[in-house]
């Protein structure tokens, strides 16, 4: 199987800070303001008004710590006791590197993250002030609304608020400077904001361009304001002056991953770890790298045994690893009693996992979620390994745990299952299952084909069957409806006035009247170039129906200018895409798009329904054209309440 985010003024203020409680707030920490070494407290008021935990049995509070110097954040899932109308936990902040304490609360499978704004505060030194790094870190939050799953409100004003605080009470930081400059870069890039960034830092080069651990990203920014051989410049000499250093280790660990031939990317990798010794956990997760490079170098020239051979030198072993080593032969047929032993091997792993792989910002129930589609997934290469060397009965306990453990969600699963009944000769099972998963939208073609076979073997003919199919279609239309309805946005789209290929401009309240799609994008991103096929077969469906409008606005790309054009258009034409694209200019931020690809669907009276970040899969053209059919019906309601 290949591998595929109060009510009252006292609630606001606990959103910020920690407050004494009050009868309408749901939580709070204290102290307020929060120092290391201190013993927080923790409360979940079931008695407020918005508490979504009101009937819960036990409640978990889920704290975490986001630290500074690039440290991952940890994840500390406090049990809570209850004490009338609270709930309450404790626990000592004893790690001098957290800056920032995000707070939530779960019980089971429900959350309460404060309506997707998690209580949050910065952590304080003796003196009463955020410590170094919290406002920064705060920035960074409030600008995407998120860290790593933990929900916040976007606040643009907040976040310039943010970085100004940090540069006043530690004028040393100049990482505030540089999100600074990247903020502008995003929202008005061009000459003039290159200009004016050129010239301050420029300026704060020259203070700090003794310090190591800082070159980097001083030849960073010179690189993204198009000063490629400054950057250069800054690169060798810091690599002259200390060939150990921290800016010779990014600049040589940049290379290992600029290398796109897999055999060399190995030897890159292995020289770096040479020359570059790493401890603890940083040498583990290098040497897993290193692995599996060599594992992928070794697939590439078809020698299997090689890479499997560089997947059991892992010290920490990757069950996924053999999912994608196995899959490599077991859907081509070949050597497959080797590939469903290594397939065996990786489902072995992930139903026994090494808990100390456990990332330490997941929690339990997280990370149990997410070996279990894993889990799923490798299932389904063994079950496919075992249905070719006709080990029928053992691939159909096999597919029915994968189905199971995939919550039905992978439609070429299910698929597998199904003609696996079939064989088996398990007809009405093979009806029912096959039914199933067309009513739950989770089915493709050849389910359909091994429906159809086994309709034949329990009714003696076809007949009805297509009427059987669109029943089962139609609840699935139905329920897809339903689900599209209740993630409506309906917020005001923004106004734009962007240039196309040819030079024109094409302004968004011209489109008014029209179903418009905007669709963000770069000619870099992975996810974003495997959805264009897709993108261009609802193009092909509508192009001809003037009520809807697909533009994708080509983003955040690496260069500016004409070199910028260039590659847009000889992407387009190398790839025979015909639908629209425009240029933007920093509207990606004027949309708080945090990554790509995301596509808004606006409506005929210009406001935002539907968004989707990522590429969703084949899925993406269903969705599309029922948002389509939703929009222009005259019936649909839009209104700015």
């Amino acid at each position: 199987m290949r591998n595929k985010m109060m009510c009252g003024a006292l609630v606001l203020m606990s959103l910020l800070t920690s407050f004494l409680f009050a009868q309408d707030q749901i939580a709070t920490m204290s102290p307020a303001k929060p120092k290391i070494g201190d013993q927080i407290a923790i409360a979940y008021n079931t008695s407020a008004k918005s508490a979504v935990l009101r009937d819960a049995k036990g409640i978990t509070a889920e704290l975490l710590l986001a630290k500074s110097s690039g440290d991952m954040p940890q994840l500390l899932e406090l049990p809570m006791k209850k004490d009338g109308g609270l709930w309450k936990a404790s626990f000592k902040l004893a790690d001098e590197k957290t800056r920032m304490l995000l707070l939530r609360f779960t019980s089971g499978d429900e959350k309460d993250d404060n309506g997707e704004k998690s209580w949050e505060t910065m952590v304080y030194g003796a003196n009463g002030n955020a410590l170094e790094g919290a406002h920064l870190m705060r920035a960074s939050m409030v600008r995407s609304g998120s860290y790593i799953d933990f929900k916040l409100t976007k606040d643009a004003e907040a976040v310039q608020k943010e970085l100004a605080m940090e540069k006043e009470l530690y004028p040393l930081n100049v990482a505030a400077v540089f999100m600074q400059w990247s903020l502008m870069l995003r929202e008005s890039p061009g000459d003039e904001t290159k200009a004016k960034i050129r010239s301050e830092l420029d300026a704060l080069y020259l203070k700090n361009s003794t310090k190591d651990d800082l070159l980097s990203q001083f030849a960073s920014m010179y690189q993204q304001i198009g000063m490629k051989d400054k950057a250069d410049e800054i690169r060798k000499g810091a690599i002259a002056a200390n060939p150990k250093g921290k800016a010779a280790e990014g600049v040589h660990l940049s290379e290992v991953y600029a290398e796109r031939d897999a055999a060399k990317r190995a030897v890159l990798m292995e020289k770096f770890l040479g020359d570059f010794p790493q401890e603890g956990m940083n040498k583990e997760n290098y040497e897993n790298t290193l692995a599996s490079f060599r594992m992928t170098a070794s697939m590439a020239s078809k020698n299997y045994d090689e890479a499997f051979a560089a997947l059991e030198s892992m010290p920490k072993k990757n069950g996924n690893m053999y999912n994608s080593l196995a899959w490599a032969l077991i859907e081509k047929g070949e050597q497959l009693d080797k590939a469903v032993s290594w397939a065996k091997k990786g489902v072995d792993l992930l139903k026994n996992p090494d808990q100390s792989t456990k990332p330490g910002y997941l929690s339990a129930r997280q990370w149990k979620k997410s070996n279990d589609m894993t889990l799923g997934m490798i299932l389904d290469t063994y079950a496919f390994g075992l249905f070719q060397l006709n080990k029928m009965q053992e691939a159909e306990t096999a597919y029915e745990e994968a189905v199971t453990l995939t919550s039905g969600a992978q439609a070429d699963v299910n698929q597998r299952l199904v003609e696996c009944y079939v064989k088996n000769g398990k007809y009405d099972k093979a009806m029912a299952t096959a039914a199933d998963f067309i009513q739950k939208g989770k089915a493709n073609d050849k389910i359909l084909e091994a429906y159809k076979a086994a309709y034949v073997k329990v009714k003696g003919s076809d007949k009805g069957f297509d009427t059987a199919v669109a029943q089962a279609k139609e609840t699935a239309k139905g329920d897809l409806k339903k689900d599209l309805a209740k993630g409506r946005v309906n917020k005001p789209a923004v106004d734009f006035a962007l240039k196309n290929l040819e030079g024109k401009i094409v302004k968004l309240s011209d489109l008014r009247g029209k179903v418009v799609v905007i669709d963000f994008w770069a000619t870099w991103c992975g996810p974003c170039k495997a959805s264009f096929p897709y993108l261009q077969q609802v193009y092909n469906k509508y192009k001809d129906n003037p009520k809807v409008v697909i533009l994708a606005v080509n983003t955040w790309e690496n260069v500016s200018g004409k070199e910028k054009e260039d590659l847009v258009k000889k992407f387009m034409a190398d790839n025979k895409y015909t639908f629209p694209v425009l240029y933007d200019e920093g509207f990606v931020e004027k949309y708080g798009v945090d990554g790509i690809p995301t596509k808004f669907v606006i409506d005929k009276k210009g406001m935002i329904q539907f968004k989707t970040i990522g590429f969703t899969g084949e899925k993406m053209v269903e969705e599309m054209i029922m948002q389509f059919e939703m929009l222009l019906d005259d019936n649909f309601y839009s209104s700015l309440n």
